[in-house]
């Protein structure tokens, strides 16, 4: 398990006192910056996990001086936060809050926004209530790696008292929210009747908290809990590399589905295979899902313990991961069997749905998984964009981590799939869903753009994320505004490298659902009598039969994208209204657009639609200098303003306009549209 011991030495007291300077607020300031390291170490927080608050004082509109607690807002990372994320409360209200007899997480919430100072403000942690009862001006919530390992194993509670002494009150699993504040009040209260001031606070299942009125201090407390959990680790089991778990028991969760040991080899995860994964899932879920395969050594050794179906169908390390991961993963042992594998999955979701209901009026998530072990690869995580995807990974890393280390200590032992099911199912997240919109049109879809990096296919990478779309955007060059979600260095005339990159595609996301193939070459010009075999075959090589190439590559993904495949192919307005001098590339673009239009008819019945864009004049692409443009202008006798606007529309014709319609060929608008030959020029006379 990873040290964190060694974070240590980070505090730069140079560094506090400048986010000191510069905040208005110069305890918030502090409250930052140590908020900040904190986040910056992926084994105490992950992904928006833990909280952090100060104490001050503020004025209100009257001048008069308000005790406040600036407590982190939800939705913010620790890693990354600002003084604009921490929501400031009224510190007085607030713990008066605790004296009520009663409160629903709904009610709670209500109530802390009207402590807020500022009604503007972002809500605060649902954790607010416990840091302003705490009597320290700062207070650090963590979800420790090492902790919630140590603690959560057959006597981990009593390892805990004898680990931490009486410094740190041990606190058992309450639901974060009203009812864990007023428990650790209580407990708070009866430690100082007993003449001892905690130090800290281990919550059971959930995770650290320490305080001081030192930041610092605060600070280098946490590290120094930690280590010890560590250490204790080290000396009673094997160490991995990340953190948190999957467990619960046996009967009361979704199983996760295996094969019997000993059966014949599974085929193997190709791309294809993966692609028709996520197809089956984003069936189970109801809607498209990217998958991200992790295969890294970790990963690959625990997707391959014999026992892997007993250590990791038990529950979540801390129940909030339930949200990301769902209650266990889904075991998968051959990609044959994927689609009976996810039905028994679901089935068996329901069932844990049913069960855990108790006649409330709650609406059911969708039942797939979002973790898939594959024996002999590694582990899927799935998600509705490549973020959650991403994060539902970095969950299951260090998941992998934790569940090694607890094993090394008699087992891991985390909290009942109730506890787990209240969580999934909590009230705010219910609210949520009832208050969320229309998902964006592309969501959960993958596309694949080829000559990404600039000019027309840059602006179609930009348009199809804007859409939702995750993106892999395929080029020789970098993409000067990062505009792809995954970067492709290759040779699209290369069809060993476009092989790579299609793989890689479906590694990261799981598939391919749109294919917009950009790239081409628009050679010098020369008239026939002048042109050489080898520019022609160069031109033919790269806009003709590289797309060719990609096509093949890509249909057998495309064919199982969950919504349907779509192609669009940039043609250009030389294929029905050609110039002289330009005999090589009118040639290759109109074998381009003849390649997309029997593509079209030959995969319709696959439910792939192919589209041909010919655009015409995009000047703001690497095509046209400003001195070609010039010359071009002076050709015709008109002004530079003039040759850009030369069409019926008189208007200029960019790079954004086609990537735009582009991405709209993709979405669901153009569903029935297959086949169809699109002029983005403006209006040209001769095409008409």
């Amino acid at each position: 398990m990873r040290r964190t011991g060694t974070q240590r030495g980070r505090w730069d007291e140079a560094a506090a006192r400048e986010w000191a300077e510069r905040t208005a607020d110069p305890l918030l300031g502090l409250r930052v910056y140590s908020s900040r390291l904190l986040g910056a170490d992926p084994s105490l927080v992950l992904h928006g996990g833990g909280n952090t608050s100060v104490k001050s004082t503020a004025r209100d509109v009257l001048g008069e001086e308000v005790e406040v607690v600036w407590v982190k807002a939800s939705g913010w990372d620790l890693a990354t936060i600002e003084a604009r994320g921490f929501a400031p409360l009224e510190l007085g209200r607030a713990r008066r809050l605790l004296d009520a007899p009663a409160m629903s997480d709904l009610e709670m919430m209500r109530e802390l926004r009207r402590c807020r100072l500022d009604p503007q403000a972002p809500d605060p942690s649902v954790e607010a209530l416990l840091h302003a009862f705490l009597p320290h001006r700062f207070v650090d919530h963590t979800h420790a790696d090492a902790v919630l390992a140590l603690i959560q194993t057959p006597d981990g509670p009593r390892r805990a008292r004898e680990l931490y002494g009486g410094d740190y009150l041990i606190v058992p699993y309450v639901k974060p929210g009203f009812d864990l504040a007023v428990e650790c009040r209580r407990r708070w209260r009866a430690a100082l009747r007993a003449g001892r001031e905690p130090r800290g606070m281990i919550l059971l299942h959930h995770g650290v908290f320490t305080f001081d009125d030192d930041p610092r201090a605060s600070y280098e407390r946490m590290l120094r809990c930690v280590a010890l959990a560590e250490e204790a680790l080290g000396s009673g089991g094997p160490r991995a590399t990340s953190r948190k778990a999957q467990v619960g028991r046996s009967g009361s969760s979704p199983r996760g589905v295996s094969a019997a040991q000993g059966e014949a080899a599974p085929a193997a995860w190709d791309p294809a295979a993966i692609a028709a994964l996520r197809a089956e899932l984003s069936r189970v879920a109801g809607r498209p899902l990217l998958i991200r395969l992790v295969d890294d050594e970790e990963a690959r050794r625990f997707a391959d313990r014999p026992n892997l179906d007993k250590v990791a169908l038990r529950g979540t390390l801390t129940p909030d991961h339930v949200l990301r991961t769902k209650p266990i993963p889904a075991v998968l042992r051959d990609p044959r069997r994927a689609a009976r594998d996810l039905d028994r999955y679901a089935a068996g979701y329901r069932r844990y749905f049913a069960r855990h209901l108790n006649g409330r009026p709650l609406t059911m998530l969708d039942p797939a998984p979002r973790i898939l072990l594959a024996p002999g690869r590694g582990f899927f995580a799935a998600g509705p964009t490549a973020r959650e995807s991403a994060i539902a990974a970095d969950i299951y890393r260090h998941t992998i981590a934790a569940i090694e280390a607890a094993e090394g200590l008699g087992g891991f032992r985390p909290l009942p799939p109730r506890h787990l099911f209240e969580v999934e199912y909590w009230d705010l997240e219910q609210a949520k869903l009832r208050r969320g919109g229309a998902p964006a049109p592309l969501a959960g879809r993958v596309a694949l753009v080829t000559g990404a990096a600039s000019g027309i296919g840059a602006a179609c990478a930009a348009a199809l994320r804007q859409h939702g779309a995750a993106v892999a955007g395929l080029d020789l060059r970098p993409s000067l505004d990062g505009g792809a979600d995954l970067h492709l260095l290759a040779d699209a005339a290369d069809p060993a490298a476009v092989r790579a990159a299609v793989a890689r595609t479906a590694e990261r996301f799981g598939g391919i659902d749109a294919l917009v193939s950009c790239v081409g070459t628009f050679p010098p010009s020369r008239r026939v009598e002048e042109l050489d075999d080898d520019a022609w075959e160069r031109t033919m090589d790269l806009n003709a039969r590289s797309h060719l190439t990609l096509l093949r590559e890509t249909i057998p993904l495309l064919r199982r994208a969950p919504a349907g495949g779509s192609v669009v192919l940039i043609g250009s307005r030389n294929v029905p209204a050609p110039g002289p001098g330009a005999a090589a590339y009118s040639a290759s673009k109109a074998a381009l657009t003849q390649l997309g239009r029997v593509a079209a008819l030959e995969l319709a019945a696959d439910g792939i639609r192919v589209n041909i864009l010919h655009p015409d004049a995009v000047f703001d692409t690497g095509l046209w200098s400003p001195e070609v443009i010039a010359e071009r202008a002076r050709h015709y006798g008109l002004s530079v303003e003039e040759y850009r606007q030369r069409n019926l529309l008189g208007a200029e014709v960019r790079a954004a306009d086609v990537g735009a319609l582009a991405a709209a060929l993709c979405t669901d608008l153009f569903s029935r549209t297959t086949g169809a030959q699109i002029p983005v020029d403006g209006g040209n006379e001769r095409v008409i």
